[in-house]
């Protein structure tokens, strides 16, 4: 197999490493990679500056796109596809935007799309939700899905570091971006939920219906108090299905201790769910870091060299979400005058409006 690559950054060379050291029966050769004319001195003739030099090369059978970002990502994504190549990315912005879309270009270009490493890292999720719904349906899903912040929150929870040190050391050792906005506020999670969400219900979800609610607001003192309580602050994304309504909500909450996800730890990733026949199925791993990621990705090229990578999605109706929800669960409420209350049949905006809160989960 001939291998194009979109993006030569921290997951790319990770990319790049394992199948320079794959088994030569899979036969796969890097020929182009795309990036900035910076990269020469690394790639030499094997970089490209225009996309089009990959997209449009008759020789390169798949492509691997880790560039980041919407608009450039699209383009080659939809573009690779109509060429026939197969394409396999981690980008969960565009897969959570465009998915049934990309699918079905697949289908119809007689290729591939696969995006395991869009959700939970190196943890395997897409394959084994996809082949479990075909006899099982899902009822809800449950996860600590981005590993930047659940390590900031282990570092701050377990060696007593402000946000800004846990932050920093994030950054330090690869698990963090430069700008972190979209994993702190909970976009990162919101894509991957959706994903999963979507998967699993068959349906279509928009980014914009999910709630979420970020962690810049947790302090050591916030910490220490709900551990008092006897329960671990974590990062988490919940989505239930009822009907065609859907409640999908990404917010900071208190996990008592002896939960699964209490034990969850620095940049690993987990993610629960439940179905009507087999109850609840676990998933553990490394959400974070270039070579989870990649292996990941080396693992879908593997399942399209191998003939075992067709996704189907069946999409069966644009899904209600958070439409009709009555928000029930008890919740952590710290006021502008720092008045700790735990609070039920609470709205939004007055959660939103308060100095911090966490879903009390029970």
């Amino acid at each position: 197999m001939v291998l194009g690559l979109f993006g030569y950054g921290t997951i790319g060379r990770g990319v790049y490493t394992l199948v320079e050291n794959l088994s030569k029966k899979y036969d796969v050769k890097i020929k182009k990679v795309f990036d900035l004319p910076i990269k020469k001195e690394i790639l030499g003739d094997k970089l490209v500056t225009d996309i089009d030099d990959i997209i449009n090369d008759n020789d390169i059978d798949a492509v691997v796109e880790v560039l980041g970002g919407h608009d450039l990502p699209y383009q080659v994504i939809s573009n690779c596809l109509k060429k026939g190549k197969s394409v396999i990315t981690a980008n969960k912005e565009v897969v959570s935007m465009h998915l049934e879309e990309f699918i079905n270009t697949a289908h119809e270009n007689k290729c591939s799309f696969c995006f395991e490493a869009s959700v939970g890292g190196g943890i395997p999720i897409i394959r084994p939700l996809i082949d479990n719904i075909k006899v099982n349906e899902v009822n809800n899903i449950f996860g600590i899905l981005n590993g930047t912040t659940n390590y900031i929150l282990t570092k701050m929870g377990d060696e007593g570091l402000s946000f800004d040190e846990a932050l920093a050391l994030a950054k330090k050792n690869g698990f963090a971006e430069a700008n972190p906005t979209a994993d702190l506020e909970g976009l990162d999670i919101v894509r991957k939920i959706n994903i999963l969400s979507s998967l699993a219900y068959k349906g279509n979800i928009c980014n914009d219906d999910i709630y979420h609610y970020g962690i810049t607001g947790v302090t050591k003192e916030i910490l220490d108090d709900i551990k008092s309580r006897g329960y671990v602050l974590k990062f988490v994304a919940s989505s239930v299905k009822n009907g065609n309504d859907v409640t999908i909500r990404v917010e900071p909450t208190m996990v008592p201790n002896g939960h699964p996800l209490s034990a969850v730890k620095n940049e690993f990733n987990a993610i629960l769910f439940t179905g009507s026949t087999n109850d609840m199925l676990q998933f553990y791993g490394k959400g974070a870091g270039s070579i989870p990621t990649a292996t990941a990705i080396v693992s879908d090229l593997v399942s399209i060299i191998e003939k075992r990578a067709y996704i189907d999605y069946k999409n069966e109706n644009q899904l209600e979400v958070n439409k009709k929800h009555v928000n029930s669960n008890t919740y952590y409420v710290i006021d502008n005058d720092n008045k700790v209350s735990l609070r039920m049949d609470i709205e939004d905006e007055e959660l939103l409006a308060s100095k911090f809160y966490a879903r009390v989960l029970m």
